[in-house]
């Protein structure tokens, strides 16, 4: 009975809301709308009501500073950083690219390949003891074990430094052996974030993690949470993480997650609202005492449009709990130490020109105009051979602004009217005149200083290198030196004019010289006085349809054809041409390390390198001057080509080898078929191994004692390290217990080797030689002195016949090479 009742009322509670509803529908029906219509009407209000109520996700603080009722359709303020955190699928098979500075952790696995000389070959092939590849992996200690080599600490060490290490115990034990060592794979393992995150507990995260992967695992930071003060444990070791810093400044800690590292994210702090005139409004998280001046440059700066001479500062009264606002100088305001739940509010500028005519479209020359009185549209277009092909001549359209009201009206204007002497409009200030294209093909506009405005149909996949094809850059100057004045007058005369005003259908161009550089100016379709520059003093922005802008320098990405291929164009993007600002450094010259002010400095033709060096502050206590590393981007192509020659002619005489068969056996033909496939795999990663490095020889810190064959010229793009001093000694190779030792005066290399327990039966006690901090070696002999940071180096004595002697010296000459060349990782 029950039951029978309880459905009675169901039904009748939803006959009355339809009754209800069909009453509302009822009540918005005129003559005009039928009852479907506005049945379609109310349903479609009603989901637009469930969708903004779903949206309403003001935090308790985003209320405090835009209400309880704002609305969330339009912009208003939002909680800074917490939409950063993009949840991570963790794929537990996890692979990809590891590049040389990837560090490794305990358990992740290594595929380690081992060739060399015809030595090392023979006993690949005929002894148990190496094979040409290898399967390891970091144990729990966190090193690596390499049978025949020996055992290599790896445990959060990059990948090269391992195989750097690997390479020098293996030169010691066989004659030119090469190691190689890659990653076998990618590794997940767990962290625990507890907290004000959505999704607290352990999470799964991969090789290479940093803590905001952990947090974006852990479904983000509360609203509640603190980005400001995250403490981060590793081990023993407690680390307190602004992820301000990582998210404006790109500055991270250099943190790498590991293994049960613990992630704790406290409440938010203290908290300050910037509501206009910067890049990026919004509630930003404050520490004590942090400055206006602090939180500007977190919201990405003041906008050109604002007025910061004075801002409105709101704050809240404690003791009444009401907003109080004042007015204050910027100068004043900038240094103001924030408190929690101020505001700060600019002026904005009034940002449109008045007195300006605008002509754009599909025109050769789109330009801005100085309105003058009476002006009209014959005075900016001239004649219709400033259409670019395909334009829409049946009408263009004049956009004009109401001086009364602000309001916008458009007047059509038919061009071949225009072009007849029909209508000639009059315009008005602020007008816009837009030349209309007579095609639904997209398009790309591309102008500034350059001699050729034009629109390119836009085709997919367009780069930036397609749109530079015959391209001249040129920039408008003044006809007032005397030498240009003679070469224009004698091109005039040439070719029988009174004027440059009768060669604008000719593009003529007239060289002439000045200050000992030849110039070349432009007469005609460019302009009457404009001058030729060089594309590395040009600066391209690409404007998309949203009006985002990309600054790109062509000095930058035209040295490197991959780089500006890479610059994809879309449908309606601006490409504008422009000559550097001074204040653009393009040719720099980067000095790192144990200097005082280490950053890129503008290149200067004749500088060196002492001066390089002076220039950046000089050297600090800790700088070990002998073992500086310096770059050379240019030498890069020529070492890899080099490696490359050797390389090919290896191949072609391993494989001559292959086919003569002469006194060879299965395996014999095998091991050499693998050598030569190591080869091929190794040219590959050419382009990554050779660095372009010059080994100078200075011998100590002081800088007026560099000589001049190591006080090199500086060139554009050097690149120049100075690393730490070091204070030890190492002992490798066949000694009972390699091991370094802090470098102590007068020492000889024999005392050291006595304090590793002496020589292996192995060891070839008559060719010692060390390696200095500079990278060079150089054989040990009674007067040698040994020098802090160097390494002594025990090499192993070798028997046996030589049964690749034909080849040994082109291997030999990619084992010279490659000590030549060290590659030295900046942490």
């Amino acid at each position: 009975m029950k039951k029978h009742i309880l459905l009675f009322l169901l039904i009748a509670l939803i006959w009355s809301t339809d009754s209800a509803s069909a009453a509302k529908i009822k009540n918005v029906t005129t003559d005009d709308i039928t009852i479907e219509e506005a049945n379609d009407a109310f349903s479609q209000k009603y989901q637009k009501e469930n969708i903004a109520s779903a949206n309403r996700t003001l935090s308790v603080i985003e209320e405090l500073f835009n209400g309880k009722e704002a609305d969330l359709s339009t912009n208003y303020l939002r909680q800074v950083g917490y939409n950063l955190f993009v949840p991570q699928a963790i794929n537990t098979a996890s692979t990809g690219k590891f590049d040389n500075n990837y560090k490794l952790s305990v358990g992740e696995k290594v595929s380690i390949y081992l060739y060399g000389d015809s030595v090392d070959v023979m006993a690949i092939s005929g002894a148990s003891l190496l094979s040409p590849v290898m399967n390891s992996q970091v144990d729990s200690k966190g090193n690596i074990f390499v049978q025949g080599i020996g055992v290599i600490p790896a445990e959060n060490k990059a990948i090269s430094d391992v195989e750097a290490e690997m390479n020098k115990i293996a030169t010691a034990k066989y004659k030119n052996l090469k190691v190689k060592l890659n990653v076998a794979g990618g590794q997940d393992f767990s962290v625990f974030v507890y907290g004000q995150v959505n999704k607290p507990g352990k999470v799964v995260i991969n090789n290479n993690s940093s803590i905001v992967d952990a947090l974006s695992a852990a479904g983000g930071v509360k609203k509640t949470g603190t980005l400001r003060k995250i403490k981060y444990t590793s081990g023993k070791k407690t680390k307190e993480v602004d992820l301000y810093k990582a998210f404006f400044a790109g500055e991270d800690d250099n943190i790498i997650l590991q293994a049960n590292d613990k992630i704790f994210v406290g409440g938010i702090s203290n908290v300050a609202a910037i509501k206009n005139g910067v890049a990026n409004t919004g509630i930003y998280e404050i520490k004590e005492g942090e400055s206006l001046d602090r939180l500007v440059s977190y919201a990405g700066g003041i906008l050109p449009t604002t007025q910061a001479s004075q801002v409105v500062l709101s704050s809240l009264d404690k003791n009444t709990l009401e907003r109080s606002a004042k007015n204050i100088s910027w100068a004043e305001a900038k240094n103001a130490k924030l408190a929690n739940g101020d505001s700060v509010e600019f002026r904005t500028m009034y940002n449109t020109a008045e007195n300006i005519v605008t002509l754009q479209g599909n025109i050769k020359h789109p330009a801005t105009f100085a309105y003058k009185e009476g002006m009209k549209l014959s005075d900016i277009l001239k004649d219709k051979k400033e259409l670019l092909e395909e334009t829409f001549t049946t009408q263009a359209v004049i956009r004009r602004i109401s001086q009364e009201d602000n309001s916008v009206e458009t007047i059509p204007v038919y061009l071949k009217e225009f072009f007849a002497g029909i209508n000639d409009p009059i315009l008005k200030p602020r007008d816009i005149i837009n030349i209309y294209k007579n095609t639904n093909s997209d398009f790309v506009d591309v102008y500034g200083c350059i001699s050729r405005p034009k629109q390119l149909t836009y085709t997919k996949g367009l780069t930036l290198d397609e749109v530079l094809t015959d391209i001249q850059f040129v920039e408008t100057t003044s006809i007032n030196n005397e030498n240009i004045s003679n070469a224009v007058n004698t091109e005039i005369a040439k070719n029988n004019s009174k004027n440059t005003d009768d060669l604008n259908a000719k593009e003529l161009k007239v060289e002439y010289e000045t200050n000992g550089k030849e110039e070349t100016i432009l007469l005609g379709a460019a302009s009457k006085n404009s001058r030729v520059i060089s594309a590395e003093n040009v600066a391209v922005e690409i404007i998309s349809k949203n009006d985002n802008v990309q600054i790109y320098y062509l000095y930058d990405i035209m040295i490197n054809s991959n780089a500006i291929k890479s610059i994809k164009l879309k449908p309606y993007d601006k490409v504008f041409f422009r000559p550097l600002r001074n204040n653009e450094m393009i040719k720099n010259v980067k000095i790192t390390g144990f200097v005082n002010n280490p950053t890129s400095y503008k290149f200067v033709e004749g500088k060196r390198l002492k001066d390089m060096i002076e220039m950046a502050g000089g050297l600090t206590k800790d700088a070990d001057l002998r073992g500086i590393v310096y770059i050379r981007k240019n030498l890069q192509a020529k070492q890899t080509e080099l490696a490359k020659k050797n390389a090919e002619r290896d191949i072609e005489l391993l494989e001559g080898r292959i086919a003569s068969g002469y006194k060879q056996e299965g395996e014999d033909i095998e091991a050499k078929s693998e050598m030569i496939e190591m080869i091929k795999a190794e040219q590959k990663e050419f382009g990554k191994k050779y660095s372009g490095q010059i080994a100078l020889n200075i011998k100590n810190n002081n800088l007026d004692k560099i000589k001049n064959i190591d006080n090199i010229e500086v060139q554009d793009g050097d690149e120049i390290y100075i690393p730490r001093l070091s204070n030890h000694v190492s002992v490798i190779g066949e000694v009972y217990n390699e091991q370094s030792f802090v470098y102590r005066k007068g020492s000889t290399a024999r005392t050291y080797i006595n304090e590793v327990g002496g020589y292996t039966p192995n060891a070839n006690k008559f060719r010692l030689y060390k390696v200095g901090v500079n990278g060079r070696a150089e054989k040990i002999g009674k007067g040698s002195r040994i020098e802090a940071g160097d390494t002594i180096v025990v090499p192993r004595k070798i028997a046996g016949n030589d049964w690749l002697g034909p080849i040994t010296k082109t291997l030999t000459g990619i084992a010279a090479m490659l000590t030549s060349v060290f590659v030295v990782t900046k942490i």
